[in-house]
């Protein structure tokens, strides 16, 4: 009798077809805000190099200061060793002169004046310790 028809497939969602209408453009700030990560470690990336580049160029600068300096020291340092080594004679030579002990010496030193008391000596080979120490005999 009545033959049942066959079920026809009904589409869940209807399909949609364009209208004609254009779609309302996305605003600047969502466009932007899809790329802004890769902006900042751009951005990031190019403060980062140009810090590096100045760091680079300053110590390229301070290193040649810096040797001079080292050399400059090092002349300082020998100036200075010198001059200590002056200063301790001069020292030596200043307590000398105020030594009330060595007044006497000192005087006869710069002035050439002897006490009358006073003999010199001066000391003489003999003959035969010449000769012998030539290697001849007397």
């Amino acid at each position: 009798m009545y033959a049942e028809a066959p079920p026809r497939p009904t589409p869940s969602r209807p399909l949609a077809k364009p209208h004609g209408r254009r779609q309302r453009p996305q605003s600047v700030w969502r466009r932007l805000a899809k790329h802004t990560p890769l902006m900042e470690v751009s951005v990031r990336l190019a403060v980062n190099s140009f810090l590096a580049v100045v760091a680079l160029g300053a110590l390229g600068r301070l290193v040649p200061y810096i040797q001079a300096q080292t050399q400059q020291l090092h002349v300082v340092n020998d100036q200075v060793t010198v001059l200590e080594s002056s200063t301790a004679e001069l020292k030596a030579d200043f307590s000398r002169h105020f030594d009330p002990a060595q007044s006497k010496r000192i005087m006869q030193e710069q002035t050439g004046y002897k006490v009358p008391t006073e003999r010199q000596v001066v000391w003489t080979q003999d003959q035969s310790e010449i000769k012998a120490s030539y290697g001849t005999s007397p």
